[in-house]
């Protein structure tokens, strides 16, 4: 397990969290690492993965602290570009008393984890991985969006399984006609496909359900799993539909928890696992990250491990 290499190329950021369970008692908000890619890198190397990120920050407060994090986390930031005219981007979420979560970016455009070109990557470094996981959040703007599709293709080329994040954000972003097809281009590379059914799934095909949905976006040899909060994970490839139920527990904050599924996920496929116990797995994750507040709340494999042990207890 510990000789697997992961490469994540997108985006990294600061998260701050406003957290309103309880308006009479307002706490000051937090500040952390983010960015769904940066999160998926953090989350793979304390489940023992050897993790790449590829991406751009700025020089700045915000930049320096993403450096920082992500060194303590051990992922290799060879390929993390501090840029000098560029902001590191803050994604401000607001938590209500529910645990769902409200998300702003600022600046809304031009951040610097969209500056990333394909000039400033080192190719060999960059395809001495086992796998390569991406997110859609970085298909909105150039340079990184020609970035992303060009190295999807190269690790499609070389036979490297690849992994991609719709997170396509239409609630903040919309969903034209140019950004669809380049969403689909990214598709069409990728071996698995996460997203939220209702947010993300459906209006992308504009289908009208999830099977007819899934029909749409995948061919031979492609996996879509499906995302849908506190429902069953559904996995569909071309001849078969898995379901597993999530983890029953009381959420704390939901901001990251698509970010630790697609950790824990992408961890039970490079440990063999069949898809269902892989989902498990990402479930298991998912349901860790929800019990504590912030994006990287995320386990070892030890705290993982006693967490799955723990909640199958409780079942019996």
């Amino acid at each position: 397990m510990s000789k697997k290499i992961i490469s994540v190329l997108g985006d990294s950021n600061v998260d701050m969290a406003l957290l309103l369970s309880d308006v009479n008692k307002l706490k000051p908000p937090s500040l952390s690492s983010g960015g769904t890619c940066a999160n998926v890198a953090a989350g793979l190397s304390k489940l023992g993965l050897k993790v790449k990120f590829f991406g751009t920050v700025g020089n700045d407060i915000y930049g320096k602290h993403v450096l920082e994090e992500m060194k303590n986390d051990n992922v290799d930031t060879r390929n993390l570009i501090v840029l000098d005219e560029q902001s590191t981007a803050m994604v401000i979420g607001i938590v209500q008393s529910n645990s769902e979560r409200s998300l702003f970016v600022w600046p809304p455009e031009g951040g610097a984890h969209e500056y990333l070109e394909f000039s400033l990557i080192d190719k060999e470094h960059l395809l001495e991985s086992d796998w390569l996981h991406v997110s859609g959040i970085s298909l909105r703007n150039d340079p990184i969006k020609t970035t992303m599709i060009e190295v999807m293709k190269l690790f499609k080329e070389n036979n490297i399984p690849i992994s991609f994040d719709l997170n396509i954000r239409a609630e903040l972003w919309g969903l034209d006609l140019e950004f669809k097809e380049t969403v689909y281009k990214a598709i069409s590379y990728s071996d698995y496909i996460f997203g939220n059914s209702d947010e993300e799934i459906i209006p992308l095909t504009e289908k009208k359900t999830i099977n007819e949905a899934a029909k749409a976006i995948i061919k031979e040899n492609q996996t879509l799993i499906c995302r849908n909060g506190s429902k069953s994970v559904l996995a569909f490839n071309k001849n078969n539909l898995t379901k597993r139920e999530v983890f029953k527990i009381s959420p704390k904050d939901s901001i990251g928890a698509g970010d630790a599924f697609n950790t824990g996920f992408i961890s039970g496929v490079l440990q063999d696992k069949p898809i269902d116990e892989a989902i498990e797995y990402g479930n298991a994750v998912a349901a860790y990250k929800l019990l504590g507040y912030g994006a990287r709340h995320l386990p070892s494999v030890k705290e993982l491990e006693e967490f799955i042990l723990n909640q199958k207890k409780k079942l019996e």
